[in-house]
C-alpha cells in the first residue's frame, strides 16, 4: 500500500474483523489506543488458536504524540502462588529437548493455567491512553462472538487438527468451537454466546469484573476441580504494568520495545551488533550471513540468563552497552571467520501469537503483541464463560534452577517483541509478527529491511527470513532463492528450508506529515490492512 493521506488513520491485523474494529474506532473519533484495544479484544474471539480473550498476556509500546513519549504496558502472565520448579516431573531422553515433561501436563490441562493478562491490559491501556469508553469499545468483538465470524485458515486448520482430541480431553472446547462435533467447514461460521455475555459483563464492569467477579469464580472453580492450583487470590491480585520501554538508537531511529520477559532485548542486542557493518550494502548472502551469526551469538544470552526481571540479575542497559558489545563483536568477527555449530540452550517448539498496529492521524501509534502461548493454549474452556485459557505456565522452562524456572507469582520469559521507531524525533514505523521464537529474529530482520535496506513496510514483511536459535543448522526460506542458499554453505552454514518462518507480521509506516501513512501485512497469512 502507497503511503497516502488518510482522514482516520490506519490499523493492520491478522483478521479482517480484527482490522475493522480498530477501523471502527478511528472513524468514530477514537484515537490509536481505542482502536488498538478493539482491534485486540476481537483478535481475541475471533483467531482461538493464537490468541484469546482469556490469553495468557501481551506487551504493547504507544507512541503518545502530545507528549511526544513512548510508553509501555506489559501483561505477562504470572505463575500461580502455588506454582513451584519442582511441580512438574522430568524424565531425560534423547530428543531435542533432552528431557520430557509425561503427558506434557505443563503444557495442556489445568496446571499448565498462569493468571490470564490480557484482560488487565487492555483495559489498563484504555484507561490510561483512550479517549473512547470500554463498552463501545468492546462491540465489534461482542458482536463476533454472538453472531459468529468465519476463521481464517490458519485457525480453521488448528480446529481440523485437535477435534478428535478435544472430543476426548477438552470436551468444553468441543462443545465450543466445533458444529455438530465437527470443525467448522470454509467459510462457515462459528458462534461464541458465551463469550459474547463475558464480554458484555467486562463491558459493564471493566477488568475487576473479569479477576474479581463472577467470570474469575467460575475460572478458578473449573481449574480446581480439575486438579489445577490457580486460586481467586492469584486473580484479584492480578496487575499489568506500565513501564518504561527498553531503547537504543539504531541509524538514524530511536527503537522502543517492551521491557523483560518479552523477547525485544534481544533484538535490540541484535542490532546493537550489526549497526558495526555497512548492512544496507552487503549483498543478500553475506547479509544474511551476518544476521545468522548475530543470532548465534545473541540467542544463548537470552536463554541462559534472562528471565522475570524481578528474579534474575540483570541490567537491561548494560546489555545494549559498548562494553558488552565489544565482546560480542569479537565473537561475531570470529564467526563470520569460520562459523561453528554453536548450541542450543533450551530447546522450547511452542508457536503461536497475534499482532496489530494501529496509527491515527496525530501521530498516535500502537504496537501490540498478545498470545494464548501455543496453539489454542492450555486447550480448557471454562463452562458458562466462552473463555479458552492461555498456558502461561507453559512459557516457564519446567526444569529447576534456570532464569526461567517456576516460581510463585514470577512473569514468564516469552517472545513478544511489538516495536516502535521514530526518525528526527518523529513517528516512523510501528510493526511486530507472531511466531514463538522467530519473533526477536524476525524483528531483526524486519528492523534492517526497514531502516537499512530502505524498504517500504510491505516489503520489508515479504522480504525472505531466517532463524537460528544458537546452533546449526540455520533455517532459511526457500524464497531467497537457490543462489543465495547456495552461498550461505559455501560461506559456512548448514541450511534447513522452510516454506515461511514466522508470521504473519504487520508494521504501518509514517512520512513527515504524520497523515501519509503506508500499512502492510505479511503475504505469510491472511491479514488486513485497513487506512482511511
Amino acid at each position: 500500500m502507497n503511503p497516502r493521506p488518510r482522514k482516520y488513520g490506519t490499523v493492520v491485523g491478522p483478521h479482517p474483523r480484527t482490522a475493522y474494529a480498530g477501523m471502527s474506532m478511528l472513524r468514530q473519533g477514537g484515537n490509536a489506543i481505542d482502536a488498538a484495544v478493539a482491534a485486540a479484544f476481537t483478535e481475541g474471539v475471533v483467531e482461538p488458536s493464537h490468541n484469546g480473550v482469556a490469553g495468557y498476556g501481551g506487551c504493547m509500546v504507544v507512541y503518545l504524540a502530545d507528549r511526544r513519549e513512548v510508553v509501555a504496558i506489559d501483561y505477562n502472565t504470572v505463575a500461580p502462588a502455588a506454582a513451584s520448579d519442582s511441580m512438574f516431573t522430568i524424565e531425560l531422553t534423547d530428543t531435542p529437548a533432552g528431557y520430557r515433561v509425561p503427558g506434557r501436563v505443563n503444557v495442556h490441562g489445568p496446571l499448565s493455567v498462569g493468571v490470564p493478562g490480557v484482560v488487565g491490559g487492555l483495559c489498563m491501556a484504555l484507561q490510561e491512553f483512550g479517549t473512547m469508553p470500554l463498552s463501545e469499545v468492546l462491540l465489534p468483538a461482542i458482536r463476533s462472538a454472538r453472531y459468529g465470524f468465519v476463521p481464517n485458515r490458519a485457525n480453521r486448520n488448528g480446529i481440523v487438527a485437535q477435534a478428535e482430541r478435544w472430543q476426548t480431553e477438552f470436551p468444553e472446547t468441543a462443545r465450543v468451537f466445533l458444529k455438530n462435533g465437527h470443525p467448522p467447514k470454509a467459510g462457515e461460521r462459528l458462534t461464541n454466546p458465551d463469550l459474547a455475555r463475558t464480554l458484555e459483563t467486562i463491558a459493564d464492569g471493566g477488568a475487576s469484573a473479569f479477576y474479581c467477579g463472577d467470570i474469575g469464580h467460575k475460572i478458578v472453580n473449573f481449574i480446581q476441580e480439575n486438579g489445577g492450583c490457580l486460586t481467586a487470590g492469584d486473580l484479584q491480585n492480578y496487575r499489568p504494568r506500565l513501564v518504561k520501554p527498553y531503547e537504543i538508537r539504531y541509524r538514524d531511529c530511536q527503537l522502543y520495545t517492551p521491557p523483560l520477559g518479552a523477547g525485544g532485548l534481544t533484538t535490540l542486542q541484535m542490532l546493537r551488533l550489526v549497526e558495526a557493518y555497512d548492512v544496507g550494502n552487503l549483498p543478500p548472502a553475506k547479509r544474511l550471513h551476518l544476521l545468522a551469526e548475530t543470532m548465534k551469538i545473541c540467542w544463548p544470552e537470552r536463554l541462559g540468563r534472562f528471565g522475570d526481571p524481578d528474579s534474575v540479575d540483570i541490567n537491561p542497559a548494560e546489555e545494549v552497552a559498548d562494553a558488552l558489545m565489544t565482546q560480542l563483536r569479537n565473537r561475531l568477527k570470529q564467526g563470520l571467520e569460520a562459523p561453528q555449530p554453536g548450541e542450543i540452550v533450551a530447546f522450547e517448539p511452542i508457536s503461536c501469537t497475534s499482532h496489530i498496529s494501529t496509527a491515527d492521524i496525530h501521530g498516535n501509534l500502537v504496537a501490540l503483541t498478545q498470545t494464548h502461548g501455543g496453539g489454542f493454549g492450555s486447550m480448557v474452556t471454562v463452562p458458562g464463560t466462552g473463555l479458552l485459557l492461555g498456558h502461561g505456565v507453559a512459557r516457564f522452562d519446567p526444569r529447576p534452577g534456570l532464569a526461567n524456572s517456576i516460581a510463585p507469582g514470577k512473569r514468564p520469559l516469552h517472545n513478544m517483541s511489538p516495536i516502535i521507531a521514530l526518525q528526527a524525533d518523529r513517528p516512523f514505523a510501528t510493526y511486530g509478527i507472531p511466531g514463538g521464537r522467530t519473533i526477536p529474529n524476525n524483528q531483526l530482520s524486519i528492523s534492517v529491511n526497514l531502516i537499512d535496506l530502505q524498504m517500504s513496510i510491505q516489503d520489508a514483511l515479504a522480504a525472505p527470513r531466517l532463524h537460528s536459535e544458537g546452533a546449526e543448522p540455520v533455517a532459511v526460506e526457500e524464497r531467497a532463492g537457490e543462489a543465495v542458499l547456495a552461498e550461505l554453505r559455501q560461506l559456512g552454514h548448514e541450511i534447513e528450508l522452510r516454506s515461511d518462518i514466522g508470521g504473519p507480521g504487520h508494521g504501518i509506516v509514517l512520512a513527515v506529515d504524520a497523515t501519509v501513512q503506508a500499512g502492510g501485512t505479511d503475504p505469510r497469512g491472511e491479514g488486513r490492512v485497513i487506512s482511511a
